[in-house]
């Protein structure tokens, strides 16, 4: 593991304190977990932590002038949607310690997948005393980030709800419909690839609102297993996707659906799991209801 070195001073962990992040989505409001369950790209999220920081303390550490100006700067990054942009810009004020809050506005469109928080104390307007001192805007002091897997509906695609009653009549007692575009492989997959869920269901919108009763409950667990296993059987029907080489920083729709089967068979190479598919099915079966947890006791 690499660890970056600041040619210059920077600021001791002990001048800093960053609270946990708060979320708040879909009915949620609570520390941010390691893994959402169910996401919708289409709620709103937003995001609050605490921050305490000895501005004096940092000043004198990192050989900077007391008329230095410092500024606290979030970055969002999203793996599968390959965005990453500044959520905040909170400039630190002239006082000897520093305490409040920093508030993020999230647009849950842009996210997916592996979601990081990195949290940054920059020089807005660096003072240097000495050679040895932080002597360019925007240079990182103090870093600290969190992240969270955006699991469930919204992980890999985005995900919007209808009333199939009116949306979908010929499939009125469906759960859900996901379409794939298989037309241009190299297309992103987040462009490509959509999950609509029926809201007409009552047990499917108490999924979709977080619910953790047993049949919500239960639904994701199905939810799971027939995503996952479509995306297998799509990856499987097509030459160019079994052929693909692995490759874990892949967006693209052929990317994606071979990952899927790296996920489901790390140690089998496609062509192996695809003979399978053709001469034993039940096998194939099998080993998505286990990965995708279908029957996990929880």
């Amino acid at each position: 593991m690499r660890v970056p070195v600041a040619p210059f001073r920077v600021a001791p962990d002990e001048y800093v304190r960053h609270g946990d992040w708060i979320a708040a989505y879909s009915g949620y409001t609570g520390p941010l977990p390691s893994e959402v369950d169910h996401w919708d790209y289409q709620a709103e999220f937003s995001v609050t932590a605490h921050i305490w920081l000895d501005r004096l303390s940092i000043l004198k550490a990192c050989r900077l002038d007391l008329l230095s100006q410092l500024t606290l700067v979030v970055l969002v990054r999203s793996d599968t949607t390959r965005i990453e942009r500044a959520v905040a810009v909170v400039p630190v004020p002239d006082v000897h310690v520093f305490d409040g809050q920093i508030e993020c506005q999230l647009d849950s469109s842009e996210l997916g997948g592996r979601l990081t928080l990195e949290t940054l104390l920059t020089t807005s307007r660096p003072e240097p005393m000495d050679l040895l001192a932080p002597d360019q805007v925007g240079s990182i002091l103090w870093r600290a980030s969190s992240s969270t897997l955006l699991e469930g509906t919204g992980a890999q695609f985005p995900t919007d709800s209808s009333d199939f009653g009116v949306s979908h009549p010929q499939d009125i007692n469906a759960g859900w419909i996901l379409e794939i575009d298989l037309s241009e492989l190299d297309a992103l997959f987040m462009a490509s690839a959509r999950l609509t869920l029926n809201s007409g269901i009552e047990a499917v919108k108490r999924m979709m609102e977080g619910s953790d009763d047993s049949e919500a409950s239960r639904l994701r667990s199905v939810l799971r297993w027939d995503v996952m296993r479509l995306m297998v059987m799509l990856a499987l029907s097509n030459d160019e996707i079994v052929h693909s080489d692995f490759d874990a920083e892949a967006t693209s729709v052929a990317g994606v659906l071979r990952n899927v089967l790296s996920t489901v068979w790390p140690t089998d190479s496609p062509t192996t799991i695809r003979n399978w598919w053709r001469t034993d099915p039940s096998r194939i079966e099998a080993r998505i209801q286990q990965r995708s947890g279908l029957f996990d006791a929880r």
